[in-house]
């Protein structure tokens, strides 16, 4: 049960890909799925912190999303503060795909938030 509990995001962007290529479900829950599928993975997918250290190296301690640090206070919104500053932002993008898990959840919030631009567009259209 914690594995369900740990990776259950992995399983909602599996049905939402089934979603698009079996066009049995509606563009209602495709964006639904979409946006659960965005929002793990940017809050709750077991990553690395990757926050950066006084040394200048990766932190590698566990953290839950992206966008979130690990256990310690300083690393807690440095990724956050990164993505708020232009200059940061490359260095943000090597240390989220740092890691398998990293790529994979990176991959995900991306696929998850341009199935939801593609699901609300279908929506507005009425298709």
């Amino acid at each position: 049960m914690k594995v369900v509990r740990k990776y259950w995001g992995y399983a909602v962007a599996l049905v939402l890909l089934y979603g698009w290529f079996s066009a049995t479900l509606g563009a209602g829950v495709l964006v639904l799925l979409s946006a659960a599928t965005f929002f793990y993975a940017l809050f709750q997918a077991p990553v690395w912190c990757c926050a950066e250290t006084r040394g200048k190296n990766f932190c590698h301690n566990n953290a839950s999303g992206i966008l979130m640090g690990c256990h310690l206070r300083e690393h807690r919104w440095q990724k956050f503060k990164m993505l708020a500053r232009k200059s940061s932002w490359g260095r943000l993008f090597r240390r989220l795909c740092s890691g398998f898990h990293g790529v994979a959840t990176s991959f995900s919030a991306l696929g998850a938030m341009i199935s939801a631009v593609a699901a609300v567009i279908t929506l507005a259209l009425g298709r």
